[in-house]
């Protein structure tokens, strides 16, 4: 299976599915949509579309991305682009397939579901499917999640390395109307991937790592991995085996030819740097006069939302700083006017391990490109009433020494992550309806919002201690310090 000639893209066209080749997608205006059951392996298919189209026909400028955007490209013209890579982008290729090392040595084959982060085999972690769901899948399917562990999801588990944004990393990407365009909004041209790649040559030796394969104990400088081969990272030794064809356990397409389980080994290299991957927000920290590097990613339980100003600003304070996926930033040079739609898509991990799936997207009124100091003021309002809460009760549950006795069970927590759960929505719409010219009547109505369910989640946590008379005092004086903080914001 070829992903530059074979059909392969699994989409929904008129409510029916099919499978369709990269051909189709780049050079038809048609109403497709990437179909797959789950929305984590959606959304690396479709950064698996970008990445190809991003190495195949890079525009050369803003300008020749903008035809891009508005015009197919021509068959002939995608068919001389192809033609020197069709060996690289073959996922049964016997010498440099797809993502994969030949002659991979394994005491016994993994079955594929471990490459559907989520389902490891041999144990009863089946967090979004049930175990043994996916017994075989498509060649399209099995080169998505190829991609999709390579570059999104944490490492295999000890002796394996994780892709170059390390173990978990948040990848946001610019929402279109239809799939070709959302392509090609998510697409650098030259002129920007000049200052991400200094030392990058357009018609210099790019190779992927399972073409030019990495040495064991070598270790390998960040600054000097060419775009092809950094947005197709491979850190780990793979090979594929395959089954008889049948329906695919992931898809549902009919196809010849399957895989139902591979082989991995331990391999091991060092990366010296941090690869300027155009998919992630980026964060930074000064350490004994170093600026330490690391890609945004989902740590806690609290909601993509309370890290949007990682995901759409620049800020650069003294020792610390963040700035957004280099796409994000080239939507906003751009300036094509109208809404933006971002999707932003992870997972929180414990080590090898995926506890938690984010797969979320913000719309953002027009104006956002010019409104960075009211959607900053926006978030920081639902993070300031977030914290309010949160230290009201704790006021509450610790009681005062000689003052008052406390609630001594820690209803904080839970009330803190209603408070994210219940407010995504009022965030959301503020976001969506954001008028720049009447910011302050729109952060007024959001302030009395998120206060009256603050208030709202205050009464709930302490609801079942309001009865003891020895609890009476601790909970007024929560009540007393969330109302007294709330009001300024309300005013």
């Amino acid at each position: 299976m070829n992903l530059l000639t074979d059909s392969w893209v699994p989409v929904l066209e008129g409510g029916r599915f099919r499978q369709i080749g990269l051909q189709d997608v780049l050079c038809t205006d048609a109403s497709w949509e990437i179909a797959l059951p789950r929305d984590d392996m959606e959304l690396a298919a479709l950064q698996l579309l970008i990445c190809l189209t991003q190495v195949l026909f890079p525009p050369a400028d803003q300008a020749a991305l903008r035809a891009r955007l508005k015009t197919p490209l021509g068959e002939d013209e995608y068919r001389r682009a192809i033609e020197p890579y069709r060996a690289w982008f073959d996922l049964d290729h016997p010498v440099t397939p797809f993502m994969q090392t030949r002659g991979v040595k394994a005491t016994e084959p993994t079955p594929i579901q471990k490459l559907f982060i989520g389902l490891p085999e041999g144990n009863n972690h089946a967090f979004f499917n049930a175990e043994g769901e996916i017994g075989a899948v498509c060649g399209g399917c099995a080169a998505i999640a190829l991609f999709n562990q390579a570059n999104n999801c944490p490492s295999f588990g000890g002796g394996f390395k994780s892709g170059l944004r390390g173990s978990a990393p948040v990848t946001t990407l610019i929402d279109a109307p239809s799939l070709r365009q959302r392509i090609w909004e998510n697409v650098l041209p030259l002129t920007e991937i000049a200052p991400l790649l200094p030392d990058y040559d357009p018609n210099g030796d790019d190779r992927p790592v399972w073409v030019d394969q990495l040495q064991a104990g070598k270790t390998y400088l960040a600054a000097e991995l060419g775009l092809l081969r950094g947005l197709f990272w491979q850190p780990a030794h793979v090979e594929l085996l395959s089954a008889e064809g049948g329906q695919c356990d992931h898809c549902g397409g009919v196809v010849e030819r399957r895989y139902a389980s591979f082989n991995k080994e331990k391999f091991t290299y060092q990366l010296a740097g941090v690869w300027p991957h155009p998919h992630s927000p980026r964060q930074w920290e000064e350490k004994k006069g170093e600026r330490l590097v690391r890609f945004a990613s989902f740590t806690t339980t609290a909601p993509a939302w309370t890290q949007l100003t990682q995901f759409l600003l620049v800020r650069e304070e003294r020792k610390e700083g963040h700035a957004p996926a280099p796409v994000v930033s080239s939507r906003r040079k751009r300036r094509s006017g109208g809404r933006l739609q971002l999707l932003v898509g992870g997972y929180r991990n414990n080590q090898a391990s995926v506890i938690e799936r984010r797969h979320e997207l913000f719309s953002f009124a027009p104006g956002w490109e010019d409104g960075d100091e009211q959607l900053a003021d926006l978030i920081e309002l639902g993070l300031a009433v977030a914290k309010l809460l949160r230290g009201s009760l704790y006021w509450a549950v610790k009681g005062q020494k000689d003052q008052f006795k406390g609630l001594g069970v820690p209803v904080h927590e839970p009330a803190t992550q209603a408070f994210y759960q219940r407010s995504e929505g009022l965030i959301h719409h503020a976001l969506r309806e954001m008028d720049y010219d009447a910011y302050q009547e729109r952060r007024r109505l959001l302030a009395n919002q998120l206060s009256a369910l603050a208030r709202e989640l205050y009464g709930e946590a302490v609801a079942p201690y309001q009865h003891d008379v020895e609890l009476i005092h601790a909970i007024a004086a929560g009540r007393a310090r969330l109302n007294k903080a709330l009001q300024p914001l309300t005013e």
